[in-house]
């Protein structure tokens, strides 16, 4: 509801209410003192134009107000679900003491504490107001007007101003997790995540280096020219290949836009894809991105990239994505990105699975295995293991076990279906899902099979 430009304030309604009040106590007066009714009807009328005059002169004087100013300081973006600091800065240029009430126009994704607030500037003062916000949706977030009520120098009215005009912040996915490793090593990384990583030498890696024989070594991994050479035994030493391609296929249909917390599927999806994104880019993969769901509108196709910057083109791509209604294709999305990517890669397909899909989901696997590594990384529903695991006291309580049960042991059976066609299989609830991709696509690292 937009405000009128001058609208009276507590103190004139009070006043006002009060001369009211007395004209009925003029009009009682009439009856009981008839001869004091002159007096008390003058004292009355000219109550009322000292009211009047005071009120067109405390409104002339807010209507010439000026001086008054503010600037909006944003952060440079926002991260879902991480409260932040919007600060204000007001500026008093005039020569009056203002007493005002601020406000600013917040969008309708960020939940908001500390408005409107009360402020008074001291004339030439300059304060600095901080609020809070928490970001509930992703995507772009537009602030509208800084408005302030200005209360008159007497406080009968007060006048809306505008302090400070549009502006506009992106609202990430949360990629804290991300800032955090920055600064880390790849095996410091790995241990904040809780990750143990397994020293592994032998076949399948880039050669590193000539070192002196352990215990432990293969056989392989002898150099006998070197050892003959140097009159002891000399192993050879491998790296992790680096140069791989890594495509997330990622869903974006109905069944992502199932919630556990504050969250949908989708959201969680989007922060495990990041994390494990930035893992593979510090190892020096290149990453990329196809999205997939009939309807959703035009798809996300971005082509494996690597390098420092990889991760922030990365967050521009999906930081505006959403899930839709949908029905997820995976035979479409499987040939759509057969005929992308013809580099052999790792494909991630990142979805929510259920028993239904079991016929159209092996098919589309089956397809990118002939040419590409399959991992599929399904995100299981915390109701389903929260009703595993509370015991069933009455007759409803009982169905809802065995239904959960068995779609439970359905689910499983497709992951194991899975499994037996050599489809790398990451289930975990939504929270967890970072943790798995990582520990997997490390596994993979590890082995040479990537």
């Amino acid at each position: 509801m937009k405000l009128p430009p001058i609208r009276p304030d507590g103190t004139l309604v009070r006043l006002a209410a009060a001369w009211c009040a007395a004209a009925l106590a003029v009009t009682v007066a009439r009856i009981w003192f008839p001869h004091a009714l002159p007096a008390l009807s003058l004292m009355w009328w000219g109550a009322g134009a000292l009211l009047l005059a005071t009120m067109a002169l405390d409104g002339l004087a807010v209507f010439r107000l000026n001086g008054l100013s503010a600037d909006r300081q944003l952060a440079s973006n926002l991260a879902l679900g991480v409260r932040s600091v919007v600060n204000l800065e007001l500026r008093n240029e005039g020569s009056h003491r203002l007493r005002l009430v601020v406000c600013d126009q917040v969008p309708p994704q960020l939940a908001v504490a500390d408005l409107p607030r009360t402020v008074e500037l001291q004339p030439g003062q300059v304060s600095t107001l901080e609020y809070a916000v928490t970001p509930e949706n992703r995507g772009l977030a537009r602030f509208g007007q800084v408005e302030a009520l200005v209360s008159s120098p007497r406080g009968l009215w007060q006048r809306k101003v505008r302090l400070a005009g549009p502006d506009g912040i992106r609202v990430y996915p949360n990629f804290l997790g991300v800032s955090s490793l920055q600064a880390l090593s790849a095996e410091q990384s790995l241990r904040l995540l809780g990750l143990n990583q397994q020293q592994r030498r032998g076949e399948g890696m880039d050669f590193h280096q000539l070192r002196e024989y352990r215990r432990g070594d293969s056989q392989r991994q002898v150099d006998w020219r070197a050892s003959a050479r140097l009159s002891k035994l000399i192993s050879r030493e491998y790296q992790d290949e680096r140069d791989q391609d890594i495509i997330y296929l990622l869903d974006c249909g109905r069944r992502m836009r199932a919630r556990d917390g504050r969250y949908s599927h989708f959201d969680h999806a989007l922060n495990a894809l990041l994390l494990s994104a930035y893992v593979a880019i510090r190892q020096g993969d290149a990453v990329g991105l196809q999205t997939f769901a009939t309807g959703a509108g035009p798809t996300v196709q971005l082509s494996p990239i690597r390098g420092e910057d990889s991760i922030n083109v990365l967050l521009n791509h999906v930081y505006d994505l959403h899930s839709s209604t949908a029905h997820s294709d995976y035979t479409t999305a499987a040939r759509d990105l057969m005929e992308n990517h013809q580099k052999r890669s790792l494909v991630i397909l990142v979805t929510n699975l259920r028993d239904e899909d079991s016929d159209e989901l092996l098919d589309a696997v089956e397809l990118l295995a002939r040419r590409h590594l399959v991992m599929v990384a399904s995100l299981r529903e915390e109701a389903l293991d929260d009703l595993r695991e509370t015991p069933a006291a009455q007759f409803p309580a009982a169905l809802e076990y065995l239904s959960a049960t068995d779609l439970a042991r359905r689910r499983q059976g497709l992951l194991q279906h899975l499994r037996a066609r050599n489809i790398i299989v990451a289930d975990a609830r939504p929270e967890n899902m970072h943790l798995s991709l990582v520990e997997n696509y490390w596994r993979l690292k590890r082995s040479g099979k990537l």
